[in-house]
């Protein structure tokens, strides 16, 4: 009975957080919902076997990327999403509708760079910048040496940065 509690606190705890950033990763809802399941149940199952080497939120987002990681080897690199399904169109308060799109299209334009970027790039920038994951909690998940978390992270922030300028220059002619 207790071990049922824990797992279900954890559940309750943990999967708005691996949903999300399973969607970020798919960008299809539908989907980040199946493999955000797919964590939960692997995780279950290996909840016995959990040494407690790292935290239990790190423990998870490692399930979570390596789901991640076989579902997309075996799906389509390239799938279109519905664009009613982006955090960004979610309205918390009033706005300016001038304001609102600028937001929606920046969000839009930051969400195109981002998917244009390696896959190693995507990742280190997702953990670290939308799911604020230390770099230690991403050395765990991705099982890179620390200072790769750190050149890699470098080198995407760079790239999408020189993408952004040539795309906002592009836009100018």
């Amino acid at each position: 009975m207790k071990q049922k509690d824990s797992i279900e606190n954890l559940y309750r705890q943990y999967y708005p957080e691996i949903l999300n950033y399973l969607f970020r990763r798919t960008h299809q809802l539908e989907t980040a919902k199946d493999l955000a399941q797919d964590t939960f149940v692997k995780a279950f199952n290996g909840l016995a076997s959990f040494k407690g080497h790292s935290s239990v939120r790190t423990w998870l987002y490692t399930i979570a990327h390596h789901t991640f990681i076989n579902w997309y080897r075996r799906e389509v690199k390239y799938q279109f999403t519905d664009i009613s399904f982006s955090e960004g169109l979610k309205q918390t308060t009033y706005e300016q509708p001038e304001q609102y799109l600028s937001r929606t299209v920046k969000s839009e334009t930051l969400r195109q760079e981002l998917l244009q970027l390696k896959g190693q790039h995507q990742s280190v920038l997702i953990l670290r910048e939308f799911q604020e994951l230390s770099y230690e909690e991403i050395s765990e998940i991705l099982g890179w040496s620390l200072s790769k978390v750190k050149t890699t992270l470098h080198r995407a922030r760079l790239e999408l940065k020189k993408n952004m300028t040539k795309r906002r220059e592009e836009e100018r002619i």
